[in-house]
């Protein structure tokens, strides 16, 4: 652990309040509208990178649901091992976005 390195500050706090970050802001219902919005835009089937998808919830899961490929990114281990139970229909990989090609 190194405690110099903002990315793996923030990885740790994500690991320790990954369930109770869910519920305190509402993450299934907060961001219906924009979700449906998306939804909208995204050609049938299309492909979806989720960059800091969390716990998958809602984004992930709404966008599966609508028949979409997803795949999320994000740099907790813990926040990825929920996604992968949450929604098992979309790929999930820990790694930092930032970092990402």
């Amino acid at each position: 652990m190194d405690i110099e390195d903002p990315k793996d500050l923030v990885r740790r706090g994500y690991d320790a309040l990954s369930l109770r970050y869910d519920q305190a802001y509402a993450a299934e219902t907060k961001y219906q509208p924009w979700i449906s919005e998306l939804i909208g835009r995204i050609p049938a089937g299309g492909m979806v990178l989720d960059l800091r998808c969390g716990s998958g919830v809602p984004v992930a899961r709404a966008l599966t649901t609508a028949g979409h490929r997803v795949t999320g990114v994000d740099i907790s281990e813990v926040q990825i091992r929920r996604a992968r139970e949450l929604v098992p229909q979309a790929e999930f990989i820990r790694a930092d976005a930032t970092a990402m090609d």
